[in-house]
């Protein structure tokens, strides 16, 4: 039978609470923890009510590095660190088998504001300290600082589902074998500026939200949450006390709309289902199901749809609640929270509920556990979490479990080979590898957008006509990143010689790796809230607030409905999606995944890395953009359906190290990283006939003369390594094997090693 997976810790910090204890009082008493707003700035805002933190205190014992970064850092930390008491490894450093998967909807979004409020009064305060605060990846990197974890460390970015996605990857890493105990969770704070958009949706409640119920509307919360999970056998040997067990995990995507839920549900029940058949249970299983329940007027219906067809005749008697109700719309942080809820409020023998149910609005016919919590005599648990893009998430949680597993055991994942049957890249040469194949440098003088910096060169996408690619096309309304991430896709699906017709893509996954975050639609909100008086230009931009809008594009062109994931690792984050899509398949998510990155230059980016001095003149990196899939899939399937193979996934491996936020030790990280790699294939560094590897600033990497586009294409964060990868498959002989490997900048590293099949080099 394949890692069972305990849960052993738990850390929670909300509105209505400053620790667990506390938070299963609150539950229990159905507290809420809603306050006035304070700031009226914002004319005509629907919004009054916000679950707030009023409370927070910083542990003065951090680093300065750390004690300056974004409050998001700060909510994640003190719920880790209670997470980690409660597993009892508060003095345990979690070493080389040990990770961290954060989550999170808008990352530093206190810090991006600040920025932008500067700059709307004509200043720009940028310096390195502000621009590391305001990444995504950020608080991940100091939280591996803060609990000594040196293996996989990675963000999930799929806005409101990104704190369950968390917990779905931690669970990957530990079931794939790449770590045995991993802190998954999620953290956002309170931000006016997203306040203002989901405002400007319609989607925020006229005094406090009662979702199900009336009135209709969402609250913003802000919070953290940690699970601690860790191999069973592990736990139980070390004498932990289990809290729960993670029994399985579903993921998809809607592929309908930006911001709203497909109406039919099906993405919903999509995701639930596929959390059960990964856990081995069946829907007369459940015992309770903690919603995503946001009190919104697309949300609440669809969502009960989704159950109602999930449970059938047995609909009315499961019982239902939303925890938003009480601590509100937490964003990122939202699942952790709530999976939190479910393990802790059952444990003490009841059902959270939906406090302020008053009446049940029209589409909305379940038991929805109104008023106090109910007592609970079940077992299964259901957590669900959706989110912008169309990004679904849901967890299966046996909150009782013995010693011998009770359900039907899911099979160990039979070891089975993955291949790459498809690749696409799009770079500042053009369309494909075919413009690379000589050395002429594709660097050239920005001039897209005037910039308050003094010229200089970068790798630019030329101006690309989508129909050389496919006559049918569409790029209408996307955002550069976007238009380049489709692309690439295309190109991939294309080469892997796959239709895209509905029943053909639906059950095909994607996972995205991004680098730096939004680009041009944050530009566009932010700047409108702060120099606009809070009054949106285009409310279109707010969506592309969340990085996963790139995501979201992708897998509308498509039709992309199966396992889905955004992953905002900073520098070399192309590498990073390829191991989560590969770590998917092995473990039967999907048969086949498109792994893909993508990169877009836009003049904030451009001027904050320039100002810093991370990019430029006096430097050694030409920043570039474009965009790079690969379609990663089970060999037998790729046979079955006569596909020509151009390469086999051999091994993989992430590290990080565990220091000082703001100082790596990058030569040691990335030569462990790359030995991993190395023994997961199950060879030996002679039998490597080509390599690849980056990192910005390090002198030790020309050692090992790796080969490197940036001179020709200029330096492109997260899709560089595939460009490198991309174009050696093409060159190198059948047979020869390639090692591609990146150390970030803030010392998160990735590896992998593969096969090249293609025999017509």
């Amino acid at each position: 039978m394949r890692a069972r997976i305990a849960v052993t810790g738990v850390g929670t910090l909300s509105s209505v609470s400053q620790n667990t204890d506390e938070f299963i009082t609150a539950l229990l008493k159905g507290k809420r923890g809603f306050s006035l707003l304070k700031d009226k700035r914002p004319e005509g805002l629907r919004a009054t009510h916000a679950g707030l933190i009023e409370d927070l205190s910083f542990n003065n014992d951090d680093p300065p590095a750390v004690r300056i970064l974004d409050r998001n850092v700060h909510l994640a930390l003190a719920a880790l660190r209670e997470a980690l008491s409660c597993a009892g490894l508060s003095s345990i450093p979690l070493g080389d088998r040990g990770g961290i998967v954060l989550g999170t909807c808008s990352g530093g979004m206190q810090s991006i504001e600040q920025h932008y409020k500067a700059l709307a009064q004509g200043k720009n305060p940028i310096n390195k300290d502000l621009l590391f605060s305001k990444k995504y990846y950020t608080t991940a990197k100091v939280l591996a600082w803060a609990a000594g974890a040196r293996g996989p460390v990675t963000t999930v970015v799929t806005a409101c589902a990104a704190g369950t996605g968390a917990i779905v990857q931690a669970a990957d890493f530990i079931r794939s074998g790449m770590a045995d105990i991993v802190l998954a969770g999620g953290a956002d704070t309170f931000a006016l500026s997203t306040l203002v958009g989901f405002d400007a949706l319609k989607a925020t409640c006229e005094g406090t939200c009662a979702p199900f119920s009336n009135p209709v509307g969402l609250n913003l919360g802000e919070g953290a949450a940690f699970l601690v999970l860790e191999r069973m056998e592990n736990a139980n040997k070390r004498g932990a006390k289990i809290l729960c067990e993670l029994l399985g995990c579903g993921l998809s995507n809607d592929a309908y709309h930006p911001t709203a839920p497909d109406p039919s549900a099906r993405g919903q029940l999509k995701a639930i289902e596929a959390a059960l058949k990964d856990a081995g249970i069946d829907a007369t299983d459940i015992d309770y199901i903690n919603a995503h329940g946001t009190g919104t007027r697309a949300n609440d219906p669809t969502e009960t749809r989704a159950i109602g067809k999930l449970l059938g005749a047995r609909a009315g008697d499961v019982p239902v609640s939303s925890t938003k109700s009480m601590i509100g719309h937490c964003l990122g942080g939202s699942g952790a929270l709530e999976a939190s809820a479910c393990i802790l409020a059952t444990r003490e023998g009841f059902i959270p509920p939906t406090a302020g149910f008053n009446e049940r609005r029209e589409g909305c016919d379940l038991d929805y556990v109104p008023d106090l919590g109910r007592r609970f005599t079940g077992r299964i648990v259901i957590s669900n979490s959706f989110g912008f893009a169309g990004n679904n998430a849901c967890l299966a949680l046996d909150t009782a479990p013995s010693l011998e597993y009770p359900f039907k055991p899911r099979p160990k994942s039979q070891p089975e080979s993955i291949v790459i049957c498809g690749t696409g890249i799009i770079t500042p040469a053009g369309i494909g590898v075919a413009p690379l194949k000589n050395e002429t440098s594709h660097l050239t003088n920005i001039d897209r957008f005037p910039t308050p910096v003094t010229p200089f060169v970068a790798g630019i996408v030329p101006e690309i006509n989508p129909k050389e690619i496919d006559r049918r096309m569409d790029l209408k309304g996307m955002d550069l990143c976007s238009k380049f991430a489709v692309m690439a896709t295309k190109l991939a699906l294309n080469d892997a010689k796959i239709k895209p017709r509905p029943r053909t893509m639906e059950n095909i996954g994607l996972v995205l790796g991004i680098a730096d975050g939004p680009g041009e639609g944050e530009a566009e909100h932010l700047k409108a809230v702060f120099e606009n008086n809070f009054k949106l230009n285009r409310l279109g931009a707010f969506p592309y607030v969340v990085p996963n809008e790139v995501a979201g594009h992708v897998a509308r062109s498509f039709l992309l409905k199966g396992y889905s994931t955004v992953l905002a690792t900073g520098q070399g984050a192309g590498l990073g999606a390829i191991v989560s899509a590969a770590t998917a398949v092995s473990l039967g998510h999907a048969n086949t995944i498109l792994a893909v990155a993508s990169d877009q230059l836009t003049k904030r980016s451009v001027a904050d890395n320039f100002k810093v001095g991370l990019c430029g003149p006096g430097t050694p990196i030409n920043p570039a953009e474009g965009a790079a899939a690969w379609l990663l899939e089970k060999e037998n399937s790729a046979i079955a359906r006569g596909a020509d193979i151009k390469a086999r996934l051999l091994g993989y491996s992430l590290a990080t190290d565990s220091s000082d936020p703001r100082t790596t030790d990058k030569a040691e990280t990335l030569f462990r990283v790359i030995d991993q790699a190395i023994e997961h294939a199950g060879i030996n560094a002679g039998q490597i006939t080509a390599v690849s590897i980056e990192g910005p600033d390090n002198p030790m990497l020309s050692e090992l003369k790796p080969f490197c586009l940036s001179d020709r294409i200029g330096f492109a964060e997260a899709s560089l390594p595939l460009f490198n990868l991309t174009y050696l498959l093409d060159h190198c002989l059948e047979g020869d094997i390639i090692l591609g490997a990146f150390i970030s900048r803030e010392g998160l590293a990735c590896a992998i090693v593969i096969e090249n099949h293609n025999s017509n080099v």
